[in-house]
């Protein structure tokens, strides 16, 4: 016998000891694989293919159940003993409820439900049980099981069980879903005793995503005596509070970690509530609770911190031109080179202040990379700004007063800081890091001060879904100005993407790239004929793809975006579109997406 001979005969031999204990320890231990009873009318459809890449025309058979042990057999006529695969798929009713989805195989093997991935092991293996649960709702839902086998022993069986513990009385029903808008296909319900969640970056549940996920909580709440009870919600991002149908807490944005409250009068009984609860990106936290209050109780001092990191802090110019370091508050900060005069990179604050009234402004001083004497912060409040400059350079790693000013509330208000220092360009760093607004009362409004006069009649009046947009939304009006050309089209495309979307305009050879957290940045278009249209070293996981052509080349050569868009889910679309510019902005036109508004300061908006 040769010595791949061998080798060969070893593994088998090993592969048969482990399967034997493999079982062994499941009847010890009282865990007995069940044969799922799918009934006649239940089969799967099976496509085994002699690869195991799926590649070819597959020999199809109808079974009864994912249950199979082949040992050193053929799964099928025409199709060899190893190095084989095969794709079962079926419909299955299912009564509402949870449901535990079990897997062991030899060797790889993927389970996706209604088209999603929950139990991925595509691996060379032996056997071992994956499960992974999901709630399904009553109906048929598609089942999809993918498996290949390598060599030596092949096997795999499926079965599922229902969760038959019933809930706690006074637990929240939480219903998970990996979008920020609360609706599709739920990706979780469990019941959780408390709403007290701090998930930092990672996810809540396995099979619920980190960012970009949404959370209904339900329960009834029964309250022993009449009076005020405020209710208090400190989140990371956006949170609403019902109680029977009243409206307690609205806060429905991103923001940093900040609590809110909303006081009612109830009487003594039995009430609904219902909380709902987003997350961006960054960090997440939710947590709820209540208590009885004076009828008029004394606000809460307020504090809220945009870090560099989180999605209110936003910032313009070559992405070459900025760096991040793991210093400074919260171990990360970023920097730029300074510019004599020229504004080249800019860095944003929004606080979205919940409460209006008086608010100290702090920025925070790392001990390095902080080296201009002359960093202008302008602040941004309730219809008029203020500069103050501070030199970087004295301090070390503290917080650093800019005065306290009255904010209104809302998307106008921030903290804009740029790198035209008035020192000799390049001889500098400007250092961007954490920005602290923390409440000081409700204090007086800010006496009459000089007003710009008002814009004059604009010559030019948007028509079609831009004047709908236009003249429907006063905030969209006043912020992007009057129109500086008539709407025209132009041929456009388009292509979306796991954080965002990019468009693309012939007229001016422009791309745009718009992020989900509600800021975009453009490039010139600089892929031409002849040029690459993609990198074939780069390969997309499975259902995803890599943008190509002028789209490809933003998302190779510029780093942020890439970071931030991640993979593509759709391939790239052309189509006739519309724009038109603004004096603060332009407006684009897609038939799938609708009306998109692109401001001068960074941010879009959309609307359909």
């Amino acid at each position: 016998m040769g010595s791949s001979q061998k080798m060969a005969a070893s593994r088998q031999i090993l592969q048969r000891t482990v399967k034997v204990a493999f079982v062994l320890v499941l009847v010890l231990t009282g865990m007995v694989l069940p044969v799922l009873d799918v009934g006649a009318s239940a089969s799967w459809r099976g496509e085994y293919f002699a690869n195991m890449t799926f590649d070819g025309v597959p020999v199809i058979r109808n079974d009864a159940a994912v249950n199979f042990d082949w040992g050193l057999g053929a799964p099928a006529p025409g199709i060899g003993p190893d190095y084989f695969s095969v794709r079962w798929t079926s419909s299955q009713h299912f009564s509402a409820g949870t449901y535990t989805f079990f897997v062991t195989a030899d060797d790889g093997v993927r389970l996706w439900i209604n088209d999603q991935l929950v139990i991925d092991r595509w691996q060379t293996h032996v056997p071992g049980i994956h499960s992974a649960s999901r709630y399904l709702s009553t109906g048929f839902h598609r089942l999809r099981v993918e498996y290949f086998e390598y060599t030596g022993q092949a096997s795999i069986r499926l079965w599922w069980q229902q969760a038959a513990t019933p809930p706690p009385a006074d637990a929240w029903r939480g219903e998970y879903y990996n979008n920020t808008e609360l609706n599709g296909t739920l990706a979780l319900v469990r019941y959780d005793a408390h709403i007290n969640f701090d998930w930092g970056h990672g996810a809540p549940a396995p099979g619920v995503n980190a960012d970009h996920f949404s959370v209904r909580w339900t329960r009834n709440v029964h309250l022993p005596t009449s009076g005020h009870y405020t209710f208090y919600a400190t989140v990371d991002d956006g949170v609403r509070v019902w109680v029977g149908n009243t409206l307690v807490i609205d806060r429905w944005y991103p923001q940093s970690r900040t609590t809110h409250t909303g006081t009612v009068y109830l009487a003594a009984g039995t009430y609904p509530v219902r909380v709902e609860y987003f997350e961006q990106t960054g960090t997440a936290v939710c947590i709820v609770t209540w208590a009885p209050t004076a009828p008029a109780p004394a606000p809460a001092p307020l504090e809220i911190i945009v870090d560099d990191r989180d999605p209110q802090f936003i910032w313009g110019g070559p992405a070459s031109g900025w760096f991040g370091r793991n210093t400074g508050f919260r171990n990360h900060l970023y920097w730029t080179w300074n510019s004599r005069t020229q504004l080249t990179n800019w860095g944003k604050w929004f606080p979205y202040v919940p409460t209006p009234g008086q608010w100290e402004v702090q920025v925070y001083v790392a001990s390095r990379y902080f080296g201009t004497k002359s960093a202008t912060y302008r602040i941004h409040h309730a219809g008029t700004y203020h500069d103050r400059v501070v030199n970087q350079n004295i301090y070390y790693g503290q917080w650093v007063s800019l005065g306290t000013y009255y904010f209104a509330g809302g998307a106008n208000e921030y903290v804009l800081l740029g790198d035209n220092t008035g020192e000799a360009t390049g001889t500098r760093y400007v250092g961007f890091d954490a920005m602290k607004f923390i409440y000081r009362g409700a204090g007086p409004a800010p006496g009459p001060t000089p007003t710009p006069p008002p814009t004059p009649g604009c010559s030019i009046t948007p028509v079609l879904g831009f004047g709908r947009v236009y003249n429907t939304h006063a905030s969209v009006r006043n912020k992007i100005g009057c129109a500086t050309e008539p709407e025209k089209g132009v041929w456009m495309a388009e292509e979306f993407f796991q954080g965002g979307s990019m468009y693309w305009r012939q007229d001016m050879e422009r791309i745009y790239v718009l992020y989900r957290n509600g800021t975009w940045t453009s490039f010139p278009n600089t892929w031409t004929v002849g040029m690459p249209e993609f990198d074939p070293s780069i390969i997309a996981p499975p259902g995803y793809y890599q943008p190509i052509r002028g789209f490809g080349k933003v998302w190779r050569e510029q780093g942020a975006v890439r970071n931030s868009l991640g993979w593509a889910t759709t391939q790239e679309r052309g189509f006739f579109g519309s724009v038109q510019p603004f004096t603060g902005g332009t407006m684009l036109w897609s038939n799938v997406r609708g009306v998109l508004v692109l401001y001068n300061d960074g941010r879009w908006a959309r609307f359909e």
